[in-house]
């Protein structure tokens, strides 16, 4: 992720040092004397990273996030609720970061924010890909690979097995009463798919739309779901995830959106690229099934899951080709997760 254009950074620095300094008494002096962009990941919620020092604590490295003054994906950033779920998360014990507090008063910052303390660890690129280029690729063996894989599925269904009526999940976003479990989702892509996309989006990507809206499963029972499910949304200890991040697209749904979400953007970001997959990443069919018998649901129409994937990753990335025409009209960027979508459709409809 590159910098990203939040107005007056040194402003942000003052207010998120005496914002910090009240929130953390014990910190005696605490100063924030830099703060910078991650380098590798995130493109959708601010992120920042906080670099403190004080005289009881010496220095420490804080994560802050708020809502971007212009979004190129989402149309709202609930923050709050993105707080919520990790604090469900550290709750239930699975992996999360360090919470500091939720600020829901716009004028500190301009916008609500949250900080987290930081959690340390290495995020599998996306810029780079990280099939094509960086740590993953040079420094990792094959072995190594497969048990972030594993565990990182393993960790998707222990979020699944959340029981819904154990904390609040009242924010989150989800089918109304007598809808269809996945009417929620529909309906938000539906919006984010706008007319004016339609006309210069791949065809395949309307094609594969109109398909999935004519053939929605109704044999889910409704989960938790993290909604970005990605491993370039983990932080990895070694081979094992040491927090679960970027809470944007929390819904509570049907959890085999997040499964097929979790094989097929790799996929995309792989394949879809023209590069093979890493030695040592299990097949889909194999985490597939993994995730079946730990969650003890069934796997059952995962095709119809695998399209509306690809097609609502080829949403999201029409919305930041329209966002990067605006700065360079006539600019054409190939939606390579369209390629997918053909023989998907194939298989939804056999």
């Amino acid at each position: 992720m590159g910098a990203q254009d939040v107005g007056d950074l040194e402003k942000i620095r003052i207010g998120i040092e005496r914002w910090l300094a009240a929130r953390l008494p014990d910190r005696q002096g605490l100063s924030i004397p830099a703060l910078d962009f991650p380098k590798a990941s995130g493109e959708s919620s601010v992120t920042l990273i906080l670099e403190a020092r004080s005289r009881s604590h010496g220095e420490e490295r804080f994560v802050l996030r708020m809502a971007p003054p212009v979004s190129q994906v989402f149309d709202r950033h609930d923050l709050k609720m993105q707080f919520d779920m990790m604090t469900i998360m550290t709750r239930e014990g699975l992996p999360a970061p360090p919470l500091v507090a939720y600020e829901p008063d716009a004028s500190v910052l301009g916008s609500d924010f949250y900080v987290m303390g930081f959690r340390a660890g290495r995020i599998p690129s996306d810029n780079p890909p990280m099939m094509i280029a960086g740590w993953l690729k040079d420094d990792v063996s094959a072995k190594q690979r497969t048990k972030m894989w594993t565990s990182a599925v393993d960790v998707l269904a222990r979020i699944h097995q959340i029981d819904l009526a154990k904390h609040d999940f009242s924010r989150l976003p989800r089918a109304g009463r007598g809808e269809s479990l996945l009417a929620q989702e529909i309906r938000t892509f539906d919006t984010m798919f706008k007319p004016a996309l339609r006309p210069v989006a791949d065809a395949s990507i309307f094609e594969g739309w109109e398909l999935l809206q004519k053939t929605v499963p109704s044999d889910g029972a409704p989960a938790f779901c993290w909604g970005d499910s990605r491993v370039g949304n983990l932080i990895f200890d070694g081979d094992v995830p040491a927090a679960v991040l970027d809470w944007e697209m929390a819904n509570v749904s049907d959890p085999r959106t997040d499964l097929a979400w979790f094989i097929w953007i790799d996929r995309c970001n792989s394949e879809g690229l023209g590069a093979a997959r890493l030695p040592g990443i299990p097949s889909p069919e194999s985490l597939y099934q993994r995730w079946s018998e730990r969650t003890g649901r069934s796997i059952r129409g995962i095709e119809w899951f695998e399209l509306f994937a690809v097609v609502r990753y080829a949403i999201v990335l029409e919305r930041k080709f329209e966002f990067m025409r605006e700065s360079n009209p006539g600019l054409v960027v190939p939606n390579f997760p369209a390629a997918f979508i053909p023989d998907l459709m194939k298989a939804v409809r056999a």
